[in-house]
């Protein structure tokens, strides 16, 4: 009897629907699909895979190619040069290729940023891809003289012989950088600069934001006086439970574990050996320093400035990805909504963004 592995059609912890190719984890909440391989011998070469820190945001970023060897964290991203003259061959600017999180690395697809190009044939009877994107950096408003340095960054992904592709993906720290093939100034009419230097140009992953899926973190046990010291720096006091379960949903505010608030004369008011034989839902406490408090009404036109300030520094990226970043950058490490019921039931509901925020009750 032949035994034929079949890849599931739906992730068996959050029902997303899973892409063909056998995937080892699902992009919606990370769950594992698949044994993980044995590692990898990986290159030690600085541009294998290297992060740099940008002005731009606080976290590490991916440096995935361009026309310098290493990677530098002085590079300059869209919006950020303050000069009168525009950079010249003695500085590096960052652009971003038009990428989405995928659980241990990026994925492009075509029409989101990407064109198809040529494909050709490569060993055996494999074909190669190739995909274009158009990137534009440009210096702060005023600045700069006004002009624009367009770059057009190339990548290529392999299939079978007689097969197509409509994007592709990669892991970090395995696979081969992006690659700049043109890059030319620009005035403000469109009109191309002739002998005005190029600067080095660092191609760059969007900022990736550590969330839930991403960090190796437990929902904590702790002692009774151990939570109390816990919680004394939390904004949100209270009991609550998850909405969802432990796993990784996509909220408004991104990746990240839905709670709403339980009443603890509730609670209490069961005896010792109704929760022996009919227990309850888990409850939690919740560590959040620095939330942001708002109306889920209000949320839309919340994205749409934080969508203008990211597009003011050249992350041209997702929506996700865009909140993510954003609340990151500002530092808060939840968002409280308000007028929840509509989605939630719950009129107040509280997203935090790592597990080791909650604390079983």
């Amino acid at each position: 009897m032949n035994s034929v592995h079949r890849s599931p059609r739906f992730c068996p912890n959050c029902s997303a629907l899973l892409p063909d190719g056998n995937p080892r984890f699902c992009i919606e909440c990370g769950h594992q699909l698949q044994p993980l391989p044995a590692p990898e011998a990986t290159s030690s070469s600085p541009s294998s895979f290297m992060t740099v820190r940008l002005p731009n945001a606080r976290v590490e970023q991916s440096v995935i190619g361009g026309t310098i060897r290493l990677p530098s964290s002085g590079a300059i991203p869209p919006g950020m040069w303050v000069l009168d003259e525009p950079p010249g061959t003695q500085h590096v600017v960052a652009i971003y290729a038009p990428l989405r999180a995928v659980v241990g690395g990026w994925s492009g697809l075509s029409g989101n940023g990407w064109r198809r190009e040529e494909r050709y044939a490569i060993s055996g009877s494999r074909m190669a891809h190739t995909f274009t994107a158009e990137r534009v950096w440009f210096p702060a408003p005023g600045c700069g003289g006004g002009i624009q340095l367009h770059v057009t960054i190339a990548a290529t992904a392999e299939s079978e012989e007689g097969k197509s592709r409509l994007g592709f993906r990669y892991r970090e720290g395995s696979d081969p950088p992006m690659q700049v093939i043109r890059a030319e100034w620009r005035n403000a009419n469109g009109e191309v600069i002739q002998h005005q230097p190029l600067p080095e140009i660092q191609i760059m992953a969007p900022p990736r934001v550590l969330r839930v899926s991403d960090v190796r973190e437990t929902i904590r046990q702790m002692s009774a006086d151990e939570m109390k010291q816990w919680l004394a720096g939390s904004a949100v006091q209270g009991t609550y439970r998850l909405v969802g379960g432990n796993v990784q949903q996509r909220t408004p505010a991104g990746r990240g574990l839905v709670l709403t608030e339980v009443a603890t004369d509730t609670t209490k008011r069961r005896s010792w050996w109704q929760r022996l034989l009919v227990p309850g839902p888990t409850l939690y406490h919740v560590r959040v320093e620095h939330p942001l408090t708002i109306e889920l009404g209000e949320w839309k036109r919340q994205v749409r400035q934080m969508k203008r300030e990211a597009a003011g520094l050249g992350l041209d990226i997702e929506t996700d990805a865009v909140i993510e970043w954003w609340l990151d950058r500002y530092a808060y490490d939840g968002v409280i909504f308000h007028g929840a019921a509509q989605r939630y039931q719950f009129d107040r509901v509280i997203v935090v963004f790592r597990r080791g925020q909650l604390a079983a009750v």
